[in-house]
């Protein structure tokens, strides 16, 4: 058995952000359901109801598949957030009105805001996780759905309040949500990569959920109906109790749903295949609802569903910890998509069936049949996943090549970053040559060359954003040489390239506040204050756009990041082009006093002295190899060396010092 690394759960204000926006979008539909005589009452229209409903869900399906062309043009963070405000305002406006045309125009607003929630959710959470902590990512989400679809049942037990005072407060809930998740707006959900992944949509895992979407569909949409009438005329219970039983299913699914992640570990530790679980749980909750349907005590019914909704929450959150993370970024909103569109098909199929084909059997029957597709989808899920050492074997692949490694003992005393034989290629062509660098904790590394030396390649290899084709980084003890470059800011590795680090549209204090993404309020207000009181033309230029700065006034800017969010080791590009010398004199004190705070500096420099005035060690590239590495102030002690070196070769001029100075 493969032990998956323990992780974090992602971000957890983003975590704390998607489900509140989950809980928000579900609490209309129990709204909707239960008050319909009222609504129907107050637009005079007892009839419309029922098209209306549908047409709500068909421009929800719509919407949803509209979705996955937003992926290049939005990230998640800013749909979501633009969707929960437009669905704040549809339920608004059927809160408000009176009027049939009006509370459809409200509704088909909550129905397009609520697409992104349905289509993004679910992939921007699995994707933000290690493996390890996806399933309790999911459950968590899950649980505060269902949590989200109680509170207006346990309302209506309580109190008789209107339905346009419950939607007001779905409202207010809506609304609130999108200014959390406002606070991820740039949050994608294609950053992260960490399985061995494919490029389509039908592989077989989405093709299983497609399946267990239809069935669920089928059983919480289409037999809704049959559901209220069996507990209002077979049990004849009043609407309060009906919502008391309702609210307890929804109320059960979010408790159970807390023990999602150790039921699947405990099959995982088992040896099982991650899809017993989730099959065991469909097979469950389908045998449930046909034995609640078919009870012959209130009681019976009752304990069944509680259980059959709860075991649906956990196959829901196994289900979308095992699919998009196996999927390429590029298909993972479209696999979504289409699993709502199926849910919608089998709630489409399942009303069907019980009004036309079974119309004349009883409400006990068109529940019961409702648990077949919920059994075929386990039973499928469970026969015809992959073999267990198949998947295990993938997964251990996956993360050998994505997931950071250690290679040094935690406490042992190596350098914070040390590349080993590192080698570079541009296609056919070679351009680093096993290079070997190290960089300690709190000291400023100069790595200084001609043009075309390979300097910034380099850089670029350590930040993730060129492969290497030999060799391997070492970050903090952590073999991070596949690791995604997302992966490597998270653990606090930053670059800043000359010049290019800022938003051009966004004003000097807007890209300050950018920067503070992702650090508390108190560390990010008093980062920007300090890095005002270091660079008092920032200041002055605050409401400025950052793209009518001067060269310096950028850089300025640049290095304000690393006030605000302190890296551990920072790595800066060509840091005196194209500026004044009063301006170096300006930013060179920061740089130092960066180190001095604790951070590693890798710093890549054209100009020697400039390099040499700040760094206590010092490598010199020619032809992308190191031809010099050793301390910065050896090497200013000797000009003749470097005038050398930078007109005929660092190598003619070391041999011509008959080797007084090593290259090492």
């Amino acid at each position: 058995m493969v032990k998956e690394p323990e992780g974090r759960p992602g971000n957890p204000r983003l975590l704390a952000a998607v489900s509140w926006q989950g809980a928000a979008l579900a609490s209309p539909l129990p709204i909707l359901l239960f008050h319909r005589a009222e609504i129907a009452e107050r637009l005079d229209r007892l009839g419309a109801l029922t098209g209306e409903a549908a047409l709500l869900g068909a421009v929800a399906v719509v919407a949803a598949l509209i979705v996955p062309r937003l992926r290049d043009r939005l990230p998640a963070g800013m749909l979501l957030m633009l969707g929960g405000l437009v669905a704040a305002v549809g339920l608004g406006l059927m809160a408000w009105t009176i009027e049939l045309t009006l509370f459809t125009v409200g509704g088909v607003l909550l129905a397009v805001g609520a697409a992104p929630g349905l289509v993004a959710h679910r992939v921007l959470l699995t994707t933000d996780v290690l493996p390890a902590d996806r399933f309790r990512t999911m459950s968590w989400y899950w649980a505060a759905v269902a949590t989200g679809a109680s509170w207006p049942l346990l309302v209506r037990i309580f109190s008789p309040v209107d339905y346009d005072t419950m939607l007001w407060i779905s409202a207010a809930l809506s609304l609130v949500s999108a200014l959390l998740v406002g606070r991820h707006a740039l949050a994608h959900d294609e950053d992260q990569e960490v399985e061995v992944t494919v490029a389509r949509v039908d592989v077989p895992w989405a093709r299983r959920s497609y399946g267990a979407a239809f069935a669920v569909g089928a059983v919480v949409i289409g037999g809704a109906d049959a559901a209220q009438s069996l507990l209002l005329g077979e049990w004849q219970r009043s609407a309060a109790q009906n919502a008391a039983v309702l609210a307890a299913g929804s109320g059960a699914a979010a408790l159970i749903s807390l023990f999602g992640p150790w039921y699947h570990r405990l099959h995982r530790l088992g040896g099982s295949r991650r899809s017993d679980a989730i099959g065991t749980q469909l097979l469950i909750a389908g045998a449930l609802t046909f034995l609640g349907g078919l009870s012959f005590t209130y009681i019976g019914l009752v304990v069944c569903w509680l259980f059959a909704g709860g075991a649906i929450a956990m196959a829901a959150a196994g289900l979308d910890a095992a699919v998009f993370p196996a999927l390429a970024p590029a298909v993972r909103r479209a696999v979504s998509a289409r699993q709502v569109f199926w849910v919608g098909a089998g709630g489409l199929a399942g009303a069907l069936v019980n009004a036309q084909v079974i119309g004349a059997w009883s409400d006990q029957w068109k529940i019961g049949w409702l648990g077949l597709p919920l059994l075929v989808a386990g039973w499928a899920i469970r026969r015809f996943a992959a073999p267990a050492r198949e998947s295990e074997t993938a997964v251990a692949k996956a993360q050998a090549a994505t997931v950071p490694r250690r290679v040094y003992d935690a406490g042992s005393s190596s350098p914070l970053l040390s590349v080993e034989q590192v080698s570079v290629a541009y296609g056919s062509v070679q351009v680093l040559f096993e290079v070997d660098l190290q960089v300690e904790e709190g000291a400023v590394v100069a790595l200084l060359g001609t043009n075309g030396a390979g300097k910034t390649t380099l850089l670029r290899a350590i930040s993730g954003l060129e492969p290497t084709i030999g060799g391997r980084i070492v970050y903090a003890g952590l073999d991070i040489t596949k690791t995604r470059p997302t992966w490597r800011v998270g653990m606090g590795l930053h670059q800043i390239v000359g010049g290019e680090a800022v938003v051009g549209p966004l004003t000097v204090a807007d890209n300050l506040s950018l920067f503070g993404h992702g650090v508390g309020r108190t560390q990010r207000d008093q980062g920007i204050a300090e890095a005002y009181g270091l660079f008092p033309r920032l200041a002055e230029r605050s409401s400025q756009r950052a793209a009518t700065l001067s060269g310096g006034e950028k850089q300025m800017l640049s290095l304000a990041k690393a006030i605000i969010a302190p890296p551990r080791l920072l790595l800066i590009d060509e840091f005196s082009l194209g500026l004044a010398p009063t301006v170096i004199a300006d930013l060179l004190p920061v740089v130092r006093r960066i180190a001095d705070q604790g951070a590693a500096v890798l710093l890549v420099e054209q100009s020697v002295n400039i390099a040499l005035s700040v760094a206590d060690h010092a490598y010199v590239m020619e032809k992308g190899e190191i031809g010099y590495s050793g301390p910065a102030e050896e090497l200013r002690s000797r000009p003749d060396l470097l005038q050398a070196a930078y007109l005929e070769g660092l190598a003619q001029a070391l041999r011509h010092e008959g080797g007084e100075i090593g290259a090492q």
